[in-house]
């Protein structure tokens, strides 16, 4: 999506809303789909970013800018960046021309669960996420801590779509316990390069 000026578009929307009231920083209030031209409003926009997050292994978001969540272009919230990664300090990478850079490493859920994993510049910046296939399962920690994404890789896929993954003993699990059936993920095989 893209932003224009009120000027460029008629008082109401393709959403069927009126254009958001422009804010410093978040340029105008409409955002413009760029392959078919339809535009919308900002929470109309923020609603699509999320609906269409849904369905990608790949996506570009923003972290915003206390690094605590990813967020659309005008703000809107994508997903919780994990507690742990909130207060990293960054990592010093060097590039392979000599130069170099802070490297930050974020790991979020989305509102559905799906686990996401993405490296940038830092808080604020646009960060190209990709889907991780981790077990969703929590699982007690301990030592009076909360309960933790297991983080396994997983192997079977729940009726509940894209976030419900589940790692071997995971899959056996919640059959046990809820009867819930869980069918085998198609490995990813690479093809064989030919001269």
């Amino acid at each position: 999506m893209t932003t224009s000026s009120t000027a460029d578009v008629a008082d109401v929307l393709g959403c069927g809303h009126n254009a958001t009231p422009a804010t410093p920083g978040t340029g105008t209030g409409i955002a413009i789909d760029t392959h078919t031209g339809a535009t919308s409003c900002y929470p109309c926009s923020n609603e699509q970013e999320r609906e269409a997050m849904t369905r990608a292994n790949i996506f570009l978001a923003y972290v915003s800018t206390d690094g605590d969540a990813l967020t659309t272009w005008p703000g809107g919230h994508l997903a919780t960046i994990d507690l742990a990664d909130t207060r990293q300090p960054g990592r010093r990478t060097y590039t392979p021309s000599g130069g170099m850079w802070t490297r930050y490493l974020w790991h979020a859920t989305d509102t559905y669960g799906g686990r996401w994993a993405g490296v940038n510049g830092g808080p604020g910046l646009l960060i190209r996420l990709r889907r991780l296939r981790a077990c969703t399962r929590l699982t007690e920690s301990g030592n009076g801590r909360g309960p933790r994404y297991c983080h396994r890789r997983a192997t079977h896929a729940g009726q509940g779509g894209a976030a419900d993954l589940y790692c071997p003993s995971h899959a056996r699990q919640v059959f046990d316990l809820y009867g819930w059936t869980t069918t085998a993920l198609p490995l990813r095989t690479s093809a064989p390069i030919t001269a």
